[in-house]
């Protein structure tokens, strides 16, 4: 893949955590790739889930909405990272697709056209940070799970200890879930969220 400082980031940690992920590589997106889209679909529908709102104080507006979508799409990502190329063009579509998204919605929501392009390209930054950052936790200490769903999820608001556990519970127990489940089911869309919120 060719470097241009101008619109690609990349970064790696410690762990050899790569991803490659490209800005706006929409422009060029591999429609090869045909269950992107349900993937997606998959995740959006549990990154909505009432009980993220409701009982773990997650604001219930934009900001917490893509708050929690990133911390879904991180879940595959990580899922992901170790596999062959076509898992790695996968992930990049699927952070294409969700851009796209977040692209349409903001132009629904009446974002000026001037504004939209900037907003979604801080998003994209915004989001690849929160992966690094959750990639690393995760494979750190506990308090360094707790550090970052406080800082990403709750944007350094300080809400009851036992929602913070239970969020970090629910995310161990997806990545959990989905090692066991195969890379072929994740790229056909054939998996679902089963760890309890």
């Amino acid at each position: 893949m060719k470097k241009d400082s101008k619109n690609i980031i990349k970064y790696s940690s410690d762990k050899i955590f790569y991803y490659g992920l490209e800005m706006f590589s929409f422009l060029k997106r591999d429609n090869s790739l045909s269950n992107v889209d349900k993937v997606y679909g998959i995740v959006v529908d549990q990154s909505r889930k009432p009980t993220f709102y409701a009982e773990l104080s997650i604001p219930d507006n934009i900001d917490g909405r893509f708050d929690v979508l990133g911390l879904h799409m991180f879940f595959i990502f990580s899922r992901l990272k170790n596999e062959e190329k076509i898992a790695a063009d996968f992930s990049q579509s699927l952070f294409d697709t969700m851009f796209v998204d977040m692209d349409q919605s903001l132009r629904e929501m009446g974002v000026g056209d001037l504004s939209v392009g900037k907003r979604v390209k801080d998003m994209g930054k915004a989001l690849l940070g929160r992966i690094d950052a959750y990639d690393k936790a995760f494979s750190a200490e506990y308090s360094d799970i707790q550090a970052a769903i406080i800082r990403n999820i709750y944007r350094g608001d300080l809400p009851h200890l036992q929602q913070i556990r239970r969020l970090i519970k629910y995310s161990k127990g997806t990545i959990e879930n989905l090692a066991s489940i195969s890379k072929e089911d994740i790229l056909d869309a054939n998996f679902s969220f089963t760890q309890a919120i």
